[in-house]
């Protein structure tokens, strides 16, 4: 039997693990931010790869835009299927 997420934050209250149903919510929205952090930051490092560290300009060329804006697009669109 499922137990509703109101029962849950309280069972975790009543047991005295946390103060109140506000640090279960912020505990539960930090382990979210964890587990998504990680492809957000492999989704930059891949649209970055290709940049030049060795004396380029830093400013992104046309393809670069693209690419970022590809990735964050797709980035959003998987947040909102979570």
């Amino acid at each position: 039997m499922a137990i509703g997420l109101e029962d849950f934050v309280s069972s975790q209250v009543t047991s005295g693990e946390f103060d109140d149903a506000s640090v279960v919510l912020g505990e539960a929205l930090r382990l979210l931010r964890e587990k998504r952090e990680p492809k957000a930051i492999k989704e930059m490092r891949t649209a970055f790869a290709g940049v030049d560290s060795s004396g380029g300009k830093g400013e992104p060329t046309r393809r670069d835009r693209a690419l970022i804006g590809k990735l964050i697009k797709s980035h959003r669109s998987g947040k909102r299927r979570a």
